[in-house]
This record gives structure tokens, sequence and C-alpha cells, in this order.
């Protein structure tokens, strides 16, 4: 295993114990990072002439545990000893040794003390394998020990790197997001616990190790990624071969006429991975207004979200997105799976205004309403124009798929409301004597929103009419 050695004086006329910190900038108040089975090595050396050059530890210290492990049974020692451990204390990731000046009757004058943090972590990928045109691996550290919450904006920080099978560094064709100033350099904090990782279509072919290591002041080797501070590793595969997807098909554009801000929902359809083995990435965009691409892994039952998800073949996709939410205007969502992709886009009819066959209907203080003398209202609505709120012709819409629209009206909530009604009208024709099949829809209410489902066993055209009764 490794071994890591600093070196401090006694701080002259300092009785506070002040922590001997070889770089303020990477480890800020420590003296050296380590791993289980490492040895730390500490020398101190002291600031008097004889008698008072004697180094004596507080070695019954509450935070001096693991101590040196040759002290001999003794606490005064020879000026310019080298304190030593090698940490097989798995259960201890911190330690502070604390030393001062002593011999001959010497008043304690001087100090320093030494500040050891032993780390452990987990690291994980979020695939095992990338296709010859690279990708993105997402990099997760979990149950880091021993590593101090991060300072500024390089202190306390552990260092992600690639490692072929060689063991020679990879310093081209990969980039960590939260890198710094060398791209091939990844760090993770305590409070950032993943890193995006981007391997070029150029990295190789073969097989890459992702390394995880603390800082390495005291040690050999690069300061960063040595070999002797590789905390854990995790392994992927880059192949040779170009892993391809077919089946991606969100089908038709959509228009949803007078209905503003409609809420729809389609099938990627299966998707089909070459290899078999390939494990494709999802992702989800608006490409123009707002359209609120969202996504879920098909038969999950899972909420809607923009978060990638990571697919096996044979699996699909389940994409929402939002119209506009006004009219004569048109949103665009996209589905994205590994190097394929394909765009939805939802339009609105021009404003209906304020009547026609197609609704518009608003509030006003005229129109024929009849109540009794108590308020009660018994017949008609009170507006200006036709009963008619909202209305459209849908095209075929899939056994067992939905659609969802919303209705912006003068009532507060249509769900609640005994005085609104939403009819669907079975478009649904054929020469077929063997259709068989029965109309069947469902409608669901929730808030300002309907939804319109198709259990009817084909593909069937509607028109949905919304009204005032």
């Amino acid at each position: 295993m490794a071994s890591y050695t600093q070196s401090s004086s006694l701080i002259l006329s300092n009785t506070s114990y002040p922590i001997s910190v070889p770089s303020t900038v990477y480890a800020p108040d420590t003296t050296m990072y380590c791993k289980l089975n490492d040895t730390v090595n500490f020398q101190v050396n002291a600031v008097q002439n004889a008698p008072f050059n004697q180094i004596g530890i507080a070695s019954n210290a509450n935070d001096s545990e693991p101590d040196p492990g040759n002290l001999g049974g003794s606490s005064t020692h020879a000026d310019g000893k080298t304190f030593t451990y090698t940490w097989t204390a798995s259960g201890d990731n911190f330690t502070r040794w604390f030393f001062f000046n002593t011999g001959g009757g010497a008043s304690f004058a001087d100090s320093v003390s030494c500040v050891i943090r032993r780390v452990s972590c987990s690291l994980g990928l979020s695939a095992s394998t990338l296709s010859a045109s690279g990708g993105n691996l997402t990099v997760t550290a979990s149950n880091i020990l021993g590593l101090a919450d991060p300072s500024g904006n390089n202190g306390h920080r552990l260092y992600l790197y690639l490692r072929n099978s060689s063991g020679t560094l990879i310093t081209s064709n990969v980039s960590f997001n939260t890198a710094g100033n060398n791209a091939y350099l990844g760090k993770i904090t305590t409070t950032g616990l993943t890193s995006t990782l981007t391997v070029s279509s150029s990295l190789p072919a073969g097989t890459y190790t992702v390394h995880i290591g603390h800082y390495g002041g005291g040690g050999s080797g690069n300061l960063f990624y040595g070999t002797d501070h590789s905390i854990t590793t995790a392994t992927f595969t880059k192949s040779s071969v170009t892993s391809t997807v077919s089946g991606l098909n969100l089908g038709a554009d959509y228009n949803a006429g007078t209905a503003l801000s409609a809420v729809l929902t389609r099938n990627s359809g299966t998707i089909t991975c070459s290899p078999t083995t390939f494990q494709p990435t999802s992702s989800v965009s608006d490409q123009e207004g707002s359209a609120g691409a969202k996504q879920r892994l098909a038969g999950s039952g899972n909420n809607f979200s923009t978060a990638n998800l990571t697919l096996n073949n044979g699996e699909s996709v389940d994409f929402q997105m939002t119209g506009p939410a006004g009219y004569s205007a048109h949103t665009i969502g996209r589905l994205t799976i590994a190097e394929d992709h394909d765009d939805l886009r939802i339009d609105t009819g021009a404003d209906p205004g304020s009547g026609g066959s197609t609704g518009g209907a608003t509030a006003s203080n005229y129109g024929i309403k009849v109540t009794k003398a108590d308020g009660t209202q018994i017949f008609g609505t009170g507006f200006k124009s036709n009963v008619v709120i909202a209305t459209a012709d849908r095209p075929a819409l899939a056994h067992n798929a939905s659609e969802t629209f919303s209705v912006t009206t003068d009532l507060a909530n249509i769900e609640d409301d005994t005085k609104v009604a939403i009819v669907v009208v079975d478009k649904f024709t054929t020469t077929n004597s063997n259709h068989i099949n029965w109309p069947s829809w469902t409608v669901t209410r929730s808030g300002n929103t309907f939804t319109v489902k198709n259990s009817s066993g084909n593909s069937r055209p509607y028109r949905y009419v919304v009204i005032r009764i």
C-alpha cells in the first residue's frame, strides 16, 4: 500500500497546537490524506536548544486515536523523530496528533499538531458498455467517509480519471463536467456526488477503468491521479461496433384546434437495439415554444419527468408534451434515443372569438336566464352566445390510448361543476362487416383539464364537445 510523509517544526511560542498544513489550497486544515492500510509518517523538529528540545506527544487527547504505532510506551521522544502509523483501524477516519516541547523541566511553550484523514468510498457507472460512437456515463460516488466538506474551488476534492487496460492515463477524447483546468480530471465533493463523463467516438475501443482518488500530498506520483492515491474503481467497455436503435416513432403531428395548453401523450414504439446488449440513453427537450417535454419508461407507472432514462432492448418510452397556451401557435418537443430522435408538434387554430358554432361563449350580463324569486336558476345560462364551450375533431386514437385537453372557461373548475358536460362523438366508419367492436370511450376530469380514452378495441376518430347544461 501507499506511504505518505510530512514534516513540521514546533511553532515557537504557540501553545494552541496549530495544524501543520502543507497545502492550504487542496487540503485546508489537513496534514495528509490516506486510505486503509496506508502508512502515514510525520516528522517533528524542535525549535529550542537542549534541554528544551525534546518532543512530547499528548497521546491521551480525545482526537488522537489512532496513535502512532512507534511510541514504544513513551510520551517523550528525541528531536527529529518520525511518528508512524499503518492505518488498520477500519472504524476510524480521522486522527489528530498533538506535539509539544519538553525535557529538562522546560515549560510548555511550543506546539504543533498533525491532522490525518482516512478516506473511503464506493463508485458506480450508469452503464458498463458504450458503442463505437461514444456517449455519456454518469459517474456516482457513494458512502464517502473521511473527506472534509469542500473549501473554495479546489479544497477537499476526490479526483476522477481514466486509465486503459495497460494502466496509461487517458488525457484526450474524454471529459468530465465537474473538471477544472484539465477536462480529463473530474472532481467529487461531499456535496457533489456525481459527474458526467463524456467519451468521444475517437477514443479507441477497449476496456477502461474509472478511478477515484484523494489528494496525494506527501505521497509518490502525481498529487491528483497518482496510482497510489486511487481509492476504488469502476470499469466500462467501449465497443468497436457502432450501436444503433430502431423503432422510434411518435406518430403524426397534432392539431389541438381551439384547445389551449393541450397535454398530449404518445408512446415511442418498441425500441430495438443493435447489438441487443446496447443500453441507449433516452432524453427529452423543447425545440420550439414551451413544450414541457417529459418522459417515463412505458409500463412503469412512474411520474413523467425530464430526467434521462437508460433503456434495454425491447422497451419503450411514454412521451408527454404540452401544446401552446395561445391561439394560432405551436410547440415542438423532441424525444432522443441514442443517435435517433423524433419531433412532435402541436398546433392551435385561430381564436374562435365570441360566438360561432365552435363556442367561445363569454360571461355577460345579458342573454336568456330564467330564475325563481329566490334567485335559483331554472332555465338558460345568461351568456351572450350558445352553450358550446369548446369542440374539435380529432384524428384516429389508438385502442387504449388517451389524449388530455385544457379548457379555459369562466367557470372555476370543470371537474366539480355540474353545469358543464363533455360529450364524445364516435366518428368511426367502415364497410368491413367483420368489425363488430362497439364504441367505448371514457372521459375523466381534473381541474380545467379532461382526458379522453379509447377502449373500443381499434383506432377510431372522434369529436369532443364541451357544453354548458
